[in-house]
């Protein structure tokens, strides 16, 4: 399964596009414009875009719907989540995190 996972920004985004079956990843920066969403999810063909609620989710998840991507929205203000509980802070860490979180729950995962 190819998953792709966003880490959400107000101007820029960090996707991460991991295959579920051979743990693979691969990262890009993309700015928040949906010309350049739009493009991330046509070149991705992921059968799941995960993202985390916050500001802007509400577009990006319209915009993954309106080309036919199975989306999966979560809160990241959990336990898991908080600073405290991690050893370094990245977007590209959280994007990892989102995707292989989506990998466990839809039981294609580790």
């Amino acid at each position: 399964m190819e998953i792709l996972a966003l880490d959400l920004g107000k101007f820029n985004s960090v996707c991460c596009l991991f295959d579920s079956k051979t743990r693979k990843t691969k990262f890009a920066t993309t700015l928040a414009k949906r010309e350049h969403v739009d493009s991330i999810f046509e070149d991705a063909k992921a059968n799941l875009v995960i993202m985390e609620a916050c500001g802007p989710f509400g577009r990006i998840n319209d915009l993954a719907l309106h080309q036919e991507h199975e989306t999966l929205v979560c809160s990241t203000n959990e336990e898991a989540w908080r600073w405290a509980n991690v050893k370094r802070k990245t977007d590209r860490d959280d994007a990892l995190k989102l995707a292989r979180m989506a990998a466990a729950i839809t039981g294609h995962g580790e």
